[in-house]
């Protein structure tokens, strides 16, 4: 009897220890590894880019491409966010790795390192227009500013974008605003901070409306000069003094819709914008309204020289002609079948 127990003990030891001894030790040698931070802070609207991860089971083979994910961050609300990474090892056992994202209002986003890297050269933006009712090429090509998230043309479909630019008091903003409302067509105006302070009752309207109020800086200055690690304080002024004008005017967050002011820009630039939660918006319709008062002819004329599919319309509200002529040219428009949106549902 007792050389039996022992020899059960011998057993145990001699093949079922080892055996566990061996899954024990492949569970603790398969590893996921978090790039970046287990614990991240994104300001609210700040999109959230996942850093990546790798896995490495216990006999020293990469498994990342099999590892799943599980969890989302809603960068629009704020809160804590858990995403779990697992992956089965060598026997089967899942290894997970956890990492949380905190989203917070309050939270201010910091320079880069990844920034200096990126071209910070100052550009300007043209549109291309060749009066041809074809969609133009614009100034830079659509596919690169699309990973930043910027944008100068909607679907190739019949859908016009109009959008305002004013870094002025003397304008015709609630007379364009009329006109608008009139026609039921929803339009962005893309405001600088002291104009949204001074016309506050004009921009409750306007968003309970539902025309969109997007960033144009407080002083329109040219971004691609701050954009970098000295004046990044000042840039990140220049954009969250707005997004505290309006929310101290209307009691809601601002629409997450940029315009670089006088069309400057920088794929640096466009990469901070993104950081903190936007979307940039250029235009493939424009004309020279900004340097002088065009009649209602003439500005009609300019305007329906323009369309095409997707065509983001930049108007300066400054100048009466455009006023003037904007509801003809909307009735018009109407008639060929176009529709109106705003550039954040492109």
């Amino acid at each position: 009897m007792v050389k039996k127990i022992i020899l059960s003990f011998v057993f145990l030891f001699l093949f079922i220890l080892p055996f566990t001894m061996k899954k024990s030790l492949h569970v603790e040698n398969s590893k996921i590894s978090l790039k970046g931070k287990t614990i991240m802070d994104l300001a609210l609207g700040q999109k959230y880019d996942e850093p990546g991860y790798k896995a490495i089971d216990a006999d020293g083979s990469n498994i990342t491409d099999k590892v799943i994910t599980d969890g989302a961050v809603n960068y629009k609300k704020e809160g804590v966010y858990e995403l779990t990474y697992s992956v089965s090892n060598l026997d089967g056992d899942v290894i997970k790795a956890l990492r949380f994202v905190r989203v917070n209002k309050n939270f201010k986003i910091t320079y880069s390192d990844e920034y200096d890297k990126l071209d910070n050269t100052s550009r300007g933006w043209w549109s291309g227009n060749k009066f041809d009712y074809k969609r133009p090429a614009g100034g830079a090509d659509i596919n690169e500013l699309r990973k930043y998230d910027a944008y100068f043309l909607g679907a190739d479909e019949k859908t016009l974008y109009l959008t305002f630019d004013e870094g002025s008091y003397e304008t015709y903003v609630k007379e364009i605003v009329s006109v608008l409302n009139n026609n039921d067509v929803k339009a962005t105006f893309f405001f600088c901070k002291n104009y949204i302070l001074a016309n506050s009752e004009l921009i409750k309207q306007m968003t309970d409306y539902g025309h969109s109020i997007g960033n144009h800086t407080y002083h329109h200055l040219n971004m691609p000069s701050l954009a970098t690690r000295e004046n990044f304080d000042k840039y990140l002024d220049e954009i969250q003094s707005v997004e505290k004008a309006y929310y101290d005017v209307t009691g809601k967050n601002i629409d997450k819709v940029y315009r670089e002011p006088r069309g400057e820009w920088s794929y640096r630039d466009l990469k901070i914008m993104q950081d903190m939660g936007y979307k940039t918006y250029f235009y493939s319709a424009n004309y020279n309204d900004f340097s002088g008062v065009l009649s209602k002819e003439k500005a009609l004329s300019e305007m329906l020289k323009r369309y095409h599919n997707g065509a983001i319309y930049l108007i300066h509200p400054n100048n009466r002609g455009n006023y003037e002529a904007l509801d003809s040219f909307i009735k018009e428009m109407k008639k060929q079948g176009y529709k109106f949106d705003l550039v954040k549902n492109i």
